[in-house]
């Protein structure tokens, strides 16, 4: 993982996530997106659809650059995250992911991740090796209830089945605007070729307008090693840059690797 001291991470950490990978309707998914995002081409899903990952994480080892090794927080984190888009400005193109809501049971993140215009929110979480559950807080509303099961061993990721086209969607920049804020642009590396990966099958239930556009919805998902919809694990170490302003944002921002 690059040191959280290089001039393009700004913060640095370790994830164990179980990513459900849905193939939603393309109205359903344009929902979802604001003006300046529309759908890239892809050929993941079938025809008239488009992946939504829903990611279900635990953070740890987390600390900006300023902090000594060793030193962090860990944190649990809902994502609903929308990759291959693109960003548009005018003739201006450029390919991107974007998470329209976040829930964090750590107010330090919330705010931190609005600066990078990430729309967080705090919630109240139980999370086990088998289970994870998210609600609002105050008030201890549900909002999202998963259960999951291994359906094979822990691997390297780069020996999951279909490894090359998941690992899409992790290798591209976040675009985001919170509110009336200016669109900004950042970049996680995911440390895919130290990572490990295993298949899961998941059952979750979603409450409407937990998301924008997000609507209601319960299912059960197989593994990924079967195709999308599919569950899996991940655990892996992670980058994060600095913010840019989203058009000005610097080609190193959508290598492999944060530029050294």
């Amino acid at each position: 993982m690059t040191p959280a001291t290089s001039r393009w991470a700004w913060a640095s950490g370790h994830l164990e996530v179980t990513n459900i990978v849905l193939a939603l309707p393309v109205a359903e998914v344009r929902a979802m997106l604001p003006p300046s995002l529309t759908l890239a081409p892809q050929s993941l899903t079938p025809p008239g659809t488009h992946p939504v990952v829903l990611m279900f994480g635990q953070h740890s080892h987390v600390r900006p650059w300023f902090l000594p090794f060793g030193a962090g927080s860990s944190y649990h984190e809902w994502i609903v995250a929308t990759p291959l888009l693109e960003w548009r400005r005018g003739a201006m193109v450029r390919p991107c992911s974007y998470m329209s809501r976040l829930y964090l049971n750590s107010l330090v993140m919330v705010v931190g991740g609005w600066l990078y215009g990430y729309p967080k929110k705090l919630s109240s979480s139980t999370v086990t090796p088998a289970s994870y559950n998210v609600r609002t807080f105050p008030g201890g509303a549900p909002l999202v209830t998963m259960t999951n099961a291994p359906a094979g061993p822990a691997v390297p990721f780069t020996d999951l089945p279909g490894e090359a086209r998941l690992a899409l969607f992790f290798e591209q920049p976040f675009y985001q605007r919170l509110g009336p804020f200016p669109w900004l642009a950042s970049r996680m590396w995911f440390a895919l070729g130290t990572a490990t990966a295993q298949p899961m099958t998941a059952q979750f239930s979603i409450t409407g307008g937990c998301a924008p556009g997000l609507e209601a919805m319960s299912a059960t998902v197989g593994s990924i090693a079967d195709g999308i919809p599919g569950a899996f694990h991940l655990s892996c170490d992670w980058t994060l840059s600095r913010m840019f302003p989203a058009g000005d944002a610097p080609p190193g921002l959508d290598g492999p690797n944060p530029p050294q």
